[in-house]
């Protein structure tokens, strides 16, 4: 019975596999690896890009350390006079398809075309390409029909250095320069000051009411903005012994988020959060970015802390906003010693690069760090000393 039950359906099968074997039509190599025809247009789509950067030594060259510059505005000027603008993505790029079949697309007629990069506000490009020029040609059986007689160089981009800050009214600001050239600067009515500088240690001297406040101010690659002066001049208080500097790098081995916790560096932290540069679309994450990989935030855009049982100073930190949506965010930071309120200023935020706020907050127990209507700051390089 078992032997009955089991050759049918053995014949069925095998009967199955020769109607399909007899109803299949074989292949041949050429079938499966055909050869393109060379000399027709495929109807397909290729990218024809430009690349902006950080220029962050200012050389003018991408080279190594430099980053790429997502969210800045790039015209594509075509043969017919009309402009179109693309933002660069996440890895710098503006892309502009080119096809010759599929009409939708930017670039689909062969002729002249320009690129224009547009620096945003405060940037200035570094090596001195912002425009340039390029014949596109019909190429039958390339991927998208057409391709460019000259490439593009990446263009580079780097903010101005500038010292800023807050003075009493009536006070005179003047700065000494690496090179020792002093300048003065000019302050407004309401004690705003900012003065054009160089990378460099420079010193900065707040005179009123005759007393004198003094600063040294190191200026790297982004624009300082200094916590505000008391006016009571004086000795500056002697700083903590014990330098850090954290980048939230060593919180993450994976690209996502993470919680900073308690006791990271010393410190103790809420409702802020270390993220990797790219893990969200924001470009002020990544323009933000100065050391490493990863950065930080105030969860949901509220208020985060930095405190301690023990006194810390804050020295300062590079701060930008996450999104460009939010452009012009104002920050505020808030400084405690115990329960008495020690500091407290306020900057204008940008999602296109840093500035770096130089802090005097000394001996304080808590730090408050919020935006004035709850979008994401982003923060780099905080640096403080503590005691022994």
């Amino acid at each position: 019975m078992k032997r009955g039950l089991s050759f049918p359906g053995a014949v069925v099968v095998a009967t199955g596999l020769a109607m399909v074997c007899g109803t299949a039509r074989a292949g041949s190599a050429a079938d499966y690896y055909p050869r393109r025809t060379w000399d027709a247009f495929n109807g397909g789509q290729m990218n024809t890009s430009i690349l902006v950067f950080r220029d962050r030594n200012r050389n003018g060259i991408y080279d190594l350390g430099d980053r790429p510059m997502p969210h800045v505005a790039v015209e594509l000027g075509k043969p017919n006079g009309d402009t179109i603008m693309r933002w660069t993505n996440v890895s710098g790029f503006a892309n502009f398809r080119m096809s010759v079949l599929q009409r939708n697309l930017e670039v689909v007629d062969p002729g002249h075309y320009s690129f224009r990069v547009v620096p945003p506000p405060g940037f200035s490009v570094t090596t001195a390409n912002a425009s340039q020029e390029s014949d596109y040609a019909a190429s039958p059986g390339s991927p998208g029909d057409m391709i460019a007689q000259r490439t593009t160089h990446p263009v580079g981009l780097a903010a101005g250095l500038t010292i800023s800050g807050v003075a009493p009214g009536g006070a005179r600001i003047s700065l000494t320069g690496p090179d020792g050239a002093g300048a003065a600067a000019k302050v407004d009515p309401d004690g705003r000051f900012s003065a054009p500088v160089t990378s460099g240690e420079w010193l900065v001297e707040v005179s009123a009411d005759g007393a004198t406040e003094r600063r040294k101010i190191v200026v790297g690659e982004a624009p300082v903005v200094l916590s505000a002066f008391s006016g009571k001049g004086g000795p500056a208080e002697e700083p903590l012994p014990q330098r850090h500097v954290v980048g939230f790098d060593d919180l993450l081995t994976t690209s996502g988020v993470f919680e900073i916790p308690s006791g990271y560096g010393g410190l103790d932290w809420y409702n802020l959060v270390a993220m990797h540069q790219r893990f969200t679309d924001g470009p002020g994450y990544i323009n933000t970015t100065m050391s490493g990989e990863f950065i930080a935030y105030n969860s949901s855009g509220h208020p985060g802390q930095v405190f301690s049982d023990k006194p810390f100073d804050f020295q300062g930190a590079y701060f930008g906003v996450g999104w460009n949506d939010a452009e012009g965010e104002t920050l505020v930071l808030k400084a405690w010693r115990g329960d008495q309120p020690a500091y407290e200023d306020q900057l204008v935020l940008s999602a296109s690069g840093p500035v770096y706020f130089a802090a005097d907050y000394t001996r304080i127990t808590r730090l408050e760090i919020r935006t004035q209507h709850f979008w994401q700051a982003a923060m780099d390089d905080f640096a403080y000393r503590t005691g022994p």
